[in-house]
């Protein structure tokens, strides 16, 4: 029998042939052809096409999902332990992730040999939306229309009334039993629908990657490819050094080898998730990947339904690194000296910022405008990075994601919540479900 294609495959196909037609399309002189059929007609069909039904499931899905893990692990100190673990791992995680992105800030120092000047030369004048007082951010976790928040994208809303009405199935007990089936065939539902539109996944993304690269400004390349260098290696150190590490000193041993967590065999089983992030630069569109790739890697129905959609709004470790260097640039830039009590007010308000920040292309630039503002700097300081912003939220999305990953397996194997098997296993229980 001819093995199949495998989902990771497909989708890293489909982000490096996107990359290729964005660049090939660059190169492309614009007119009808290029900019109305191409660009604004094939390649945006499909990839809005395949956003909107990406869209039409996370909603539900976070919310089906979340109440099944919480009825699943059924004793309520146990999901408190575990939720309460998972929220602040990926609370505290994101300080140490914005220090060590503004010292790579410092010392490779990626605003040298330009000046304010440079603003004008883009011609950028963005439209940045105000960011919510953090008072109003913590307030609005609680719904006033539990029905309103169902049918909008306030991830916080929307999980905040899983984990209510979960623990409330649990605490009524027997009578509640219609109802947590009910919800776990709805989850089941969704899964389905979910494999559905994995199956178009690839063509969703090689349209999206390749419409991103193809309007890309090359002159802002050019003239910020020091701002851009620095968040992918300090995006890149903290893959591979603080998540390896955290892997090889927090997981420590795999049960089922008796060998270290192969570091390895998490990066291929997440990829599938890592690429879409990368290309839809959405870790709340990413969630139905994600949760799939949860499966494959042997994480139990209740342990991801729980800590992934959780992570979508609370682990925002790329987010942080994007804004530490961010913050160091622009402050050379404007000739601000940061002092200590600077750092410091970086390190509380960005972290604090990225709690509750929606996972969604751009997002970051809003909550930027937070962290500008709380040490005296202009927010329209973000006009130089706008037009590039982009390039930088691809890459942090997925680390975003691929945080999700390691951290819910530190939590998870204390709990006895990972089938190591399924993690050492070569079949991708995805492709045939």
């Amino acid at each position: 029998m001819e093995k199949r294609m495998s989902l990771t495959t497909k989708m890293l196909i489909a982000l490096l042939l996107g990359i290729a037609a964005g660049f090939i399309l660059q190169q492309v002189p614009r007119g009808t052809v290029r900019d109305v059929y191409i660009i604004g007609g094939v390649l945006m069909f499909f990839g809005e096409l395949f956003l909107n039904l990406i869209w039409m499931i996370v909603i539900p899905l976070i919310f089906f999902s979340i109440i099944v893990g919480v009825t699943a692990l059924g004793d309520p100190q146990r999901v408190g332990r575990v939720g309460g673990k998972l929220t602040l791992i990926y609370i505290l995680s994101t300080v140490p992730a914005i220090g060590a992105a503004m010292f790579f800030g410092t010392v490779l120092n990626p605003a040298a040999g330009l000046t304010i000047d440079t603003v004008a030369a883009f011609g950028i004048t963005p439209t940045i939306a105000a960011a919510p007082p953090l008072v109003n951010t913590l307030l609005n976790i609680v719904p006033r229309n539990p029905f309103a928040a169902l049918t909008g994208t306030a991830t916080l809303q929307v999980i905040f009334i899983a984990i209510l009405i979960g623990f409330a199935l649990v605490a009524v007990g027997e009578a509640a039993n219609p109802a947590k089936k009910l919800f776990e065939a709805l989850n089941e539902v969704m899964l389905k629908i979910t494999g559905w539109v994995m199956k178009i996944a690839p063509i969703g993304v090689f349209a999206l990657i390749a419409r991103s690269f193809a309007n890309l400004p090359l002159s802002a390349i050019f003239a910020l490819l020091g701002f851009v260098a620095v968040v992918w290696i300090a995006l890149a150190f903290h893959a591979i050094v603080v998540y390896g590490g955290a892997m090889k000193v927090f997981v420590g041993t795999d049960p089922y080898t008796g060998k270290s967590v192969s570091y390895r065999t998490m990066v291929k089983k997440a990829a599938p998730a890592a690429a879409f992030a990368f290309s839809s630069a959405s870790s709340a569109a990413t969630l139905p990947v994600t949760m799939r790739c949860a499966r494959n890697m042997g994480f139990s129905k209740e342990m991801s339904s729980l800590a992934f959609p959780v992570g979508v709004t609370l682990n925002m470790d790329g987010t942080g690194i994007f804004q530490g260097v961010a913050i160091v640039f622009l402050a050379t830039l404007y000739g601000l000296e940061l002092s200590l009590g600077h750092i410091l007010t970086v390190l509380l308000t960005a972290t604090l910022a990225t709690v509750g920040t929606a996972g969604v292309p751009g997002a970051g630039m809003i909550m930027l405008s937070v962290v500008l503002a709380s040490i005296g700097m202009p927010i329209e300081a973000i006009a130089l990075i706008f037009g590039i912003d982009r390039i930088v939220d691809m890459p942090r999305t997925a680390i975003n994601v691929c945080g999700d990953f390691i951290y819910s397996m530190i939590v998870a194997k204390p709990e006895g919540l990972i089938d190591w098997e399924q993690f050492n296993s070569d079949t991708d229980i995805t492709d045939v479900v």
